[in-house]
């Protein structure tokens, strides 16, 4: 376990000393984009080899006025430093396996390319956060053979893995003091060089708090920028993370739709949101990179299409960020090894992805859905996942149903004889006392408003 330190010394660096040399100098200037609203981000991970057949940079441009119209608001993308040779794993490697932190892989493009698309998101109206893989480097790193005492080594001298399964990268010790200050040149450079919108910062609990607590304040000292980490807790909230992950939830929902009983979920889920200060969010998802590398995808996971549909709803709008990862919204069908590549079929299920979009605007649509307000119900039944975001007027109603077949159910007090407008379909509702759901399908409702 590496040790806390003092990282008092690691200010003086972050706004002289951002340059580097392989900086290309003919990049295209910035391009500006209004200050990120926390509450209203809707996250796309993009692992930019499998994104496009063309695996590139560039290939990514002319797909993004889609996302943006499917209700993305953000793009976050997978590493896209040059990738480790020795020791690599699988076909391409890991893109955690981060050979150089001041270049780009060049089966991706350039850095002209990436300034390109950073500008072209900007011009959209698009962010973009890049993974920042903080706590190790690829074993061909130049650092390895330049900076040996930079890294983790056992009682004989050897330079090790963070973890013993993690063969193709090895542990930077951030005892070090070298290590915490040029980690954090690393994340300047980006932002003042590139003007990206901040981090994904890969297994955030595994670095040391401090080093992000001073390392997230100098560069919002560059522009306001966005962090996520890859850690849940209100520590790291506090040290600077406006997002943190939900996965209690996440892993709960898995359950639920192999049969648990639903009652569970709202006790779970009201604990998971108190550890998060307000106006920060829980990062909420049914899949990413690393669930699809070892999980089933959810079309699978959730059971059939219907259902990872259902699942996406049933987290979605609660309080936090969604995010989707690049072949989601098509119903790809089977895992994408991080190690490999893997072809999306984007004219796959469009009724997948015009059902997301519709998801997605009713979200960024309802002000109830944006702040942190919600109700859970208990529906007396095992099957039903039903609660209320905000209150009076503005209130929406969601009912899943986690099963396949048809469930008929108690309404919640606050719901019964109430007219409703259905707001996936327009159409209105009058609802008694008992309300039939059809398996694997779900209602966002609203109260009709009398004309």
């Amino acid at each position: 376990m590496k040790n806390l330190y003092t990282f008092a010394l690691l200010t003086i660096f972050v706004l002289s000393s951002c340059d580097n040399p392989s900086e290309e100098n003919s990049s295209p200037e910035k391009v500006s984009i209004a200050a990120p609203e926390i509450n209203k981000v809707v996250l796309y991970e993009i692992h930019v080899r499998n994104f496009t057949p063309e695996g590139t940079f560039q290939a990514i441009i002319p797909q993004l006025d889609k996302l943006k119209e499917l209700g993305v608001t953000t793009l976050w993308l997978m590493p896209i430093h040059p990738v480790g040779v020795e020791n690599r794993k699988g076909t391409f490697g890991s893109p955690y396996a981060v050979k150089d932190f001041y270049d780009v892989n060049p089966e991706f493009g350039t850095k002209a390319d990436f300034k390109s698309l950073v500008n072209a998101c900007h011009e959209k109206g698009l962010y973009v956060l890049i993974d920042f893989v903080a706590n190790h480097t690829a074993w061909d790193n130049k650092w390895i053979t330049e900076h040996p005492e930079w890294y983790t080594k056992n009682e004989a001298g050897e330079i090790i893995p963070p973890v013993a399964d993690w063969s193709d990268v090895a542990d930077l010790n951030y005892d070090q003091a070298a290590v915490p200050t040029e980690m954090a040149k690393v994340m300047a450079y980006w932002v003042k060089e590139f003007d990206i919108d901040g981090y994904r910062c890969d297994v955030a609990y595994m670095v040391p708090n401090d080093f992000w607590k001073s390392s997230i304040a100098n560069i919002r000292k560059i522009k306001p920028i966005m962090m996520l980490a890859e850690a849940a807790g209100t520590e790291f909230h506090e040290i600077g993370f406006d997002f943190t992950y939900g996965w209690e939830v996440y892993h709960h929902m898995k359950k639920l739709f192999a049969g648990e009983p639903t009652t569970g979920l709202a006790d779970l889920a009201t604990a998971e949101t108190a550890k998060v200060p307000t106006g920060n969010k829980i990062l909420r998802f049914v899949t990413n990179h690393d669930e699809t590398s070892w999980d089933e995808v959810p079309v699978n996971l959730f059971n059939t299409r219907e259902g990872s549909l259902s699942a996406f709803v049933a987290s979605t709008f609660m309080p936090c960020i969604p995010l989707l990862y690049n072949g989601q919204e098509v119903g790809h069908p089977e895992k994408m090894n991080l190690f490999e590549k893997s072809m999306i079929d984007w004219n796959a299920n469009a009724f997948m992805r015009d059902a997301y979009k519709q998801i997605l605007d009713i979200r960024s649509q309802e002000t109830a859905v944006l702040g942190d307000e919600i109700t859970y119900f208990e529906t007396g039944s095992p099957d039903i996942i039903a609660y209320q975001r905000g209150s009076g007027e503005a209130a929406i109603f969601v009912v899943v149903n986690v099963r396949k077949n048809l469930v008929n159910f108690d309404l919640p007090e606050t719901m019964q004889g109430k007219s409703m407008v259905n707001l996936m379909t327009g159409k209105a509702m009058s609802l008694q006392q008992n309300l039939n759901i059809l398996g694997y399908s779900y209602y966002i409702l609203k109260a009709a408003q009398l004309s």
